[in-house]
């Protein structure tokens, strides 16, 4: 299975200083913007800046020969092509961070989202309104720029730091592909959407939540939970199961939302469990553990990351009995610092005291 990266890994942790976020910068991702985008175009510049003559079309409705306008793309006065960027890379410095000023009828990849229409200046046409398919909401992260057989992007090498052009690693080939997988992706789940019975349509969606492609598998997260209480033996049965280890906090979050109150007591014996985790683990671990291994899906980070959905889980039910667990885990947590670490896995007490009082309330 082929692995697409982002022009920049943009990994949200769950236990970072909030200056790291504040830093993070606009890059470029295939996946969210195939996902993201109505339109997909592989383009051609024309002598006007920011306007744009369609090619192919690979997503949407857009056709051959329709010009498309965006003024965001239009390079500043001292803008350069591509051509003259320094050859070696990562560099910075303010040519970097601007759109490039390629010739014309060089080809560009864009990746938008339709936003309605507007009435052309003369007032007799209608217009196409396009916004970014960044996630961060960004126009020049949504684009790449091919030159010379080689694809660029917009990425944020390093952070702190500034979102840069940067070769991007793709082909175009691999870029159409990757967009036609997603589309016919989405498609599908469309299709599954539409089934009535919510058992038959909670197993459908079961498959997509180990895609490759993670907006599908957000998108298939999102929609197990709105299926309701049909779906929770399908959540059940993939909690269970070590294949979908890696999204165990998720599928918590989709089963308190499909079984509500109903499964109260269900999260109450999970967490039992992880507290019979924690205290075989916990003592062998050092203060920074979480940093020891620094990938997404680490066991004990996605470990920490079930038990503390479970907690608030319980605090979204109400069932009375959690209060022994919750008391148990809370002062458990407080007496190892490796566990109640004040850079941030000490929300897991903050969390557990919100359930106390809440259950005390009750």
């Amino acid at each position: 299975m082929r692995i697409f990266r982002v022009c920049s890994a943009l990994v949200v942790v769950a236990v970072l200083p909030h200056s790291a976020f504040s830093a993070i910068r606009p890059s470029f991702s295939l996946d969210y913007s195939s996902w993201h985008a109505t339109d997909v175009v592989l383009v051609v510049t024309t002598s006007a800046d920011g306007t744009f003559d369609v090619i192919e079309s690979w997503k949407g409705d857009l056709h051959a020969g329709e010009r498309v306008v965006i003024p965001e793309l239009r390079p500043n006065a001292n803008a350069v092509p591509i051509s003259r960027y320094p050859k070696s890379w990562p560099f910075h410095g303010e040519v970097s961070e601007q759109i490039p000023r390629e010739p014309v009828s060089s080809r560009m990849i864009l990746f938008l989202t339709r936003a309605g229409e507007k009435i052309t200046t003369d007032g007799t046409q209608k217009r196409h309104r396009w916004i970014p398919s960044d996630l961060m909401e960004s126009m020049k992260a949504s684009v790449i720029w091919i030159d010379e057989g080689g694809l660029y992007c917009f990425e944020q090498p390093s952070n702190p730091g500034p979102t840069v052009l940067a070769p991007s690693g793709y082909s175009e080939g691999d870029v159409r592909d990757r967009v036609a997988e997603i589309t016919r992706i989405q498609q599908s789940i469309t299709a599954t959407l539409a089934i009535a019975d919510g058992s038959e349509r909670a197993e459908r969606l079961k498959p997509y939540v180990l895609s490759d492609v993670l907006p599908a598998r957000t998108s298939a997260l999102e929609e197990l939970g709105k299926v309701g209480p049909s779906a929770v033996r399908t959540i059940l049965g993939m909690l269970d199961d070590p294949d979908f280890a890696d999204e165990a906090p998720e599928l918590v979050k989709a089963l308190v939302q499909a079984g509500g109150d109903a499964v109260a007591a269900e999260l109450n014996t999970r967490l039992q469990h992880d507290l019979a985790f924690w205290k075989s683990r916990a003592p062998s671990l050092s203060v920074g553990w979480w940093n020891d291994d620094s990938n997404i899906h680490a066991p004990l980070r996605e470990r920490y990351g079930q038990t503390y959905q479970l907690v608030l889980g319980l605090e979204a039910t109400h069932y009375s009995p959690a209060i022994n667990t919750a008391v148990e885990l809370c002062d458990y947590w407080r007496s190892l610092p490796q566990l109640n670490d004040p850079s941030g896995l000490n929300q897991m007490t903050d969390e557990c005291d919100k359930l106390i009082r809440k259950l005390q309330a009750q």
